[in-house]
């Protein structure tokens, strides 16, 4: 018999895991919940949130969301710092393509609301 398809959730759980790794964060809770406005957010505890939305959205958006937020574990702002470590995870090409992901993601707060 072949073993059950993994869940969006499993998949997105596993993404988290690899971007926890290559990132070198530490996030004390990660949660994948229901949320209005916002795809994800971090607390100064090191509590990481994620919307379930997120499950519906292609893997390329997921990851950018995901390095978002761990990266802010390791920076609190979005100041140059953050931005370059975001750059270096994600890549220059992604990072630029990042402008398009915020188009997209105002879009869909909006669509939340």
């Amino acid at each position: 018999m072949k073993p059950a398809p993994k869940t969006k959730l499993a998949l997105f759980k596993g993404r988290i895991g690899r971007w926890v790794a290559k990132i070198g964060a530490k996030p004390e809770q990660v949660y994948v919940q229901a949320m209005r406005r916002k795809w994800a957010s971090t607390s100064t505890t090191g509590r990481v949130c994620f919307s379930r939305d997120l499950l519906g959205q292609p893997p390329s958006f997921q990851d950018f969301v995901i390095a978002h937020e761990l990266v802010h574990l390791v920076v609190p702002n979005h100041g140059a710092l953050f931005k370059s470590l975001l750059n270096a995870y994600l890549g220059k090409a992604s990072s630029q393509g990042g402008l398009t992901l915020r188009l997209r993601i105002r879009r869909a707060q909006r669509q939340m609301r």
